[in-house]
This record gives structure tokens, sequence and C-alpha cells, in this order.
């Protein structure tokens, strides 16, 4: 969402609204992004604004500014709601961009100049209830007149309705991976690795009891993540025990890592600088989350359970045969997971073992690219293990620089009817998931195009 024109990011709303809340709704899913995010704090904010009524007293000393148009400092005659006041402001915005297009450049600036003259006049108590840009997380919060503002101005009630409905995250548990637009945190960076309260640290506690059984649920409930989307753990899965202890520790990722509540984390994050355990949206600082994600995966050894609850078959983790195991004096009870995420386009193709960042820079001219996971009939299965070793995507070793080379390299710029679609099968989740992966590739137009 507005990364394209207004009328094209309307078009992409339009299409989600149909296709995943209205009546063609199929199996569409979404996250929500740090552009949604920004289009849903204007929408809301708007709802609240454009019935506001004011009582605003006026001097008699002003009373001979009210007839006078704004210009050379003077008001203009009041307005009576929030509406009225937007319509006002918005007008007197796009009027001086049209008189001076390069003077007038700057939104930010140019409402800084209108809040100043409205200082002492009864503009300056709707000015007050206007957003402003705020500081460090929240100073891309409320850019005022860019798309994001246009895109909440001009959205229908429908199309409002399903972007608030959009998840922070997409849970799949038969699979075992997440979608996320930015990041997950594997733990939480202020507590030491095999803190009691770091899920990976500990075996989860099945839920018992009627209606219960079906869902494999830990000490917290995944409610306090709204919205968030995660599936029905369904009986029918192989190594019940195990399928319930997973989903139980991936729901706590969710829901007991204080950072994988917070929808900033969520839709911005890039990276973490561990020393502060804080975590950064900028691009070269601290270490990629997605770096700490595997190592943390890499760390799990499986779930131990007491012979009661399952046999030692089925307590074992599932092989992942092929990858160098961490020379390390930490082993964690826990089983490793797949986070799909975009929003780091400076990395472009970034694949990992438990982790694959797709954002390829499309919006830059450079690529679109998607993951395609398939599941083939029974009498492909035994040929896919087979040949999980020769076709699996050669993962990287060096993965520290963020400005590293992409994974997947592009071919060189080429005419449009050249232009080719790429695809690269890679490995993906459990190596006895029966699961086929690859990337599917495409080029993009240049913005100007």
């Amino acid at each position: 969402m507005s990364k394209s024109t207004l009328s094209g990011s309307l078009a992409i709303l339009d299409f989600l609204t149909q296709h995943k809340c209205g009546s063609a709704a199929g199996s569409l899913y979404a996250v929500r992004g740090n552009h949604d995010q920004t289009i849903i704090q204007w929408r809301a904010w708007r709802d609240w604004f454009e019935p506001l009524q004011l009582s605003i007293p006026i001097s008699a000393s002003a009373h001979d500014l009210l007839s006078a148009p704004e210009s050379h400092g003077h008001p203009g005659s009041p307005v009576k709601t929030g509406r009225e006041f937007l319509e006002l402001i918005e007008h007197e915005w796009m009027r001086d961009v049209e008189r001076d297009p390069k003077g007038s450049a700057d939104p930010d600036e140019w409402a800084l100049v209108a809040r100043k003259r409205a200082v002492g006049t009864w503009r300056e108590e709707w000015w007050r209830r206007v957003p402003q840009r705020g500081k460090g997380h929240q100073n891309k919060d409320w850019p005022i007149f860019d798309d994001h503002y246009w895109l909440a101005r001009e959205m229908t009630p429908e199309q409002k309705a399903c972007l608030y409905s959009l998840p922070f995250v997409l849970h799949v548990p038969s699979e075992h991976f997440f979608v996320v637009h930015a990041g997950l945190l594997p733990y939480d960076p202020k507590r030491p690795l095999t803190d009691k309260d770091q899920p990976l640290a500990h075996t989860p506690t099945l839920a018992h009891g009627p209606g219960k059984a079906r869902y494999a649920l830990s000490a917290s409930s995944p409610e306090p993540q709204t919205p968030l989307v995660s599936a029905v753990v369904t009986e029918d899965l192989k190594n019940e025990t195990l399928e319930k202890l997973r989903t139980a520790q991936e729901r706590a990722l969710l829901t007991d890592i204080p950072g994988n509540q917070d929808p900033w984390v969520l839709i911005n994050m890039r990276g973490i600088r561990r020393k502060k355990g804080k975590v950064t949206r900028v691009n070269g600082k601290g270490t990629p989350w997605s770096k700490v994600w595997n190592e943390q995966m890499e760390l799990c050894k499986g779930f131990i359970v007491d012979d009661d609850s399952a046999n030692s078959t089925d307590a074992r983790s599932h092989p992942r045969a092929g990858f160098k195991e961490q020379i390390t004096e930490i082993e964690l009870p826990c089983e490793p997971a797949t986070v799909v995420y975009g929003h780091a386009a400076t990395r472009s193709l970034d694949v990992k073992r438990w982790s694959m960042g797709l954002d390829t820079g499309c919006v830059y001219g450079r690529r679109l690219t998607s993951l395609v996971l398939q599941r083939p009939d029974a009498s492909d299965l035994e040929s896919l293990q087979a040949r999980t070793h020769a076709e699996h995507f050669d993962f990287g070793e060096d993965d520290d620089d963020f400005d590293g080379p992409a994974s997947i390299h592009e071919e060189p710029d080429l005419p449009r009817q050249k232009w080719k679609r790429k695809t690269q099968k890679v490995r993906f989740g459990d190596d006895d998931a029966g699961i086929q992966g690859h990337f599917v590739s495409v080029r993009c137009p240049d913005m100007g195009d």
C-alpha cells in the first residue's frame, strides 16, 4: 500500500477487499505492514476528527478578521466541524502546491508554517488536534498530506473494515511457520537465553480437559495478540504429542515475548541491538533479526517429555540432517520454526535455514518474488525425500552484513520483451514434512515506466 499511485493503491485495496473480505472471498490471506498501519492510523483519526465540533470564543478585536480569506495571516471565517477544517486546509495545501510546486514541496514544513500562523486565532484549537510527526519510533507515523493520508481519506467503509481486519502475524502450526511483515523475536532480548520466562527455554505444558485437547496452549492465551491468526491443531496430525508441544511453544513465542506483542516491532524491525536489548528499524545497525532467529533455532535440540506423555520415539525431534550443528554449551528444549517476511529490500532475497525474506525491491524497479509451497502427491513423496539434499537452496555462511549480496543474483537489465521468470527450489521446514518449496521471481518495471 502507498507504494504506487493513489488509484493503483486503491485498486490493490479493492482486490484485497473483494477476495479476502467480500463476496469473492476465497483462500487469500494477508498481514498488516508498516504502510498499512499508517493508513489505518490516519483513517481512525479522521473518523474521530471529522464529526468533531468546537466552541471557540472569539474576541471582539478579532471580529474584523473573520470575513477575510486566509492570507497574510488572516484566519478567514471559522468552521463548524472537523470535516470542514480538513476540507479547508486540504484546499489551501493543493492551492499552494499549484502556485508554487517547489516552495510547497514539503507538506510537513507547510503544516508547521500553518500552525504558527494559526496561533491566537480560531484555527489554533483545530490544529492542536491534528497529529504531528513524533520523535524516535514515531517520526514516520503521521506524515500529513502524503499517500497514506489521501488513501485514508479516499477508501470506502468496506475497504477500511477489511484493512482493519488484517492481522500482524499469520501462524501456520501444521507446517510450523509464521508470516509477518518485518520480523519476529525468538526470545526476549532483555533476558538471558535460558531464563525461565523465555518460551524456547522450557518444554510447554499442554492444556487438558474437555474441549482443550485440540488446542495446544501455553500458559498465556494468544488472545492478547490482536489480531492474530492461528489455526486449530487437528487430531489426525502425525506424532500428535510432539505437534501439540510445538504449536504450544510457537504460540508462546507470540504471546510471552513482549516485543512480539508490540505492533511496531512486527511491522518495522530490521535488527536487534543485543547489548542494549532493543530492536531497530535502521539498516546497518545491530544484528539482523533473521540471523538471531536462525542462531536460536539451531540451539533447539527437541523436547524432553515424560514417558507417560509420549514414548521416546514420539518425543524426538524431526530430523534436520545436512546442517552443521553449532558447537555450544546451550541446548534448548524446543523445535525450530520458519518465518517468512518482507520489509528488507536492502538485503534483497535473504534466505536462511529458518527464515526467508522475500522483499526483492519491486518498488525500486528490481524484482517481485514469491515463495510457492506445494505438497506433492504421495507417489512423488519418496522421490522428493531422495532428492532433498541435492536440490535444496544453497544457504550462505556469511550473513552478517546488511548490505551483502543477494542470495539469488539478478540477471543484467534486459529489454522488457526479454524479461523471464526465474525459479529456484528451496528447502522449507522439516526435512520429512514432504513440502516442495520454490521461489518465483519476475522483473518489475522502473517506477518511471
